[in-house]
């Protein structure tokens, strides 16, 4: 298995130079004169569309996590019409920024001359249009805004926990067995505080992909985890006798 994906990694760093990973996505993006600041992250540079017939006018900002299929536009091609119909030229050029630590979720577009702020989170498939606030989650198309990213931590401090017995009961169910900390998941805040290394020993290997590595490890550091133990977390969840291997 990681012979093969060794051989799918050399591949995709052949096939595709500028696009194998992150890192040589935002090199290549660099080079080409777009703005890109610190920790920011493609997860998937091959299905990711960046418009760089205009790089001087794309600054993307610090930690920023950009996910499969979205596309950032800084020009319009729509005046090709125009130009047919009328003859006349009327080519587009517009600044797109996007501040520090956004997410831009699955198959999202950031339409020309848009302006996000920091700390905002966009829902898969948003089409943003006009400009964006700080402190914001958006989604749909139009783009528009849902709530503030402080109602949005309420919600999901008030889910979190029925949703990691939902999982934790359905991999007990589908496997047949308790499950561990590294199936578990991101659901470790609920009955871990520590550091990333120690939380790699157990067996979930954490990725600090678009984020500040030491900010994330003083986060975890400085968890208040609801249970005591990973063990008591599984008792809560599953009951003490579903528990046993």
């Amino acid at each position: 298995m990681k012979l093969l994906l060794l051989i799918r990694k050399l591949v995709l760093r052949l096939t595709h130079p500028h696009r194998f990973s992150s890192d040589a996505y935002i090199k290549h993006l660099r080079a080409s004169g777009c703005s890109i600041d610190e920790g920011t992250y493609f997860f998937n540079p091959i299905d990711t569309q960046i418009d760089v017939s205009r790089p001087y006018l794309l600054k993307i900002g610090k930690y920023c996590k950009i996910t499969s299929g979205v596309h950032i536009l800084t020009h319009d091609y729509s005046t090709s019409v125009i130009r047919m119909k009328y003859g006349k030229i009327l080519n587009t050029a517009k600044q797109t920024i996007i501040g520090d630590n956004v997410f831009i979720g699955i198959r999202s577009i950031i339409m020309p001359g848009v302006t996000i702020g920091d700390n905002v989170i966009i829902g898969s498939g948003s089409i943003v249009t006009r400009d964006v606030p700080d402190n914001v989650v958006v989604g749909g198309n139009p783009a528009k805004i849902i709530m503030s990213t402080d109602e949005y931590k309420e919600k999901r401090e008030g889910r979190m926990l029925e949703e990691a017995v939902l999982y934790a009961q359905n991999i007990k169910e589908n496997k047949g067995k308790t499950p561990t900390i590294g199936e578990m998941g991101d659901f470790y805040p609920l009955y871990f505080a520590g550091s990333i290394d120690e939380l790699n020993r157990l067996g979930f290997n954490i990725r600090c992909n678009g984020d500040n590595i030491n900010q994330f490890n003083e986060s975890i550091k400085n968890n208040a985890p609801q249970f005591n133990s990973f063990e008591d977390f599984l008792k809560y969840s599953l009951g003490s006798e579903k528990t046993k291997m």
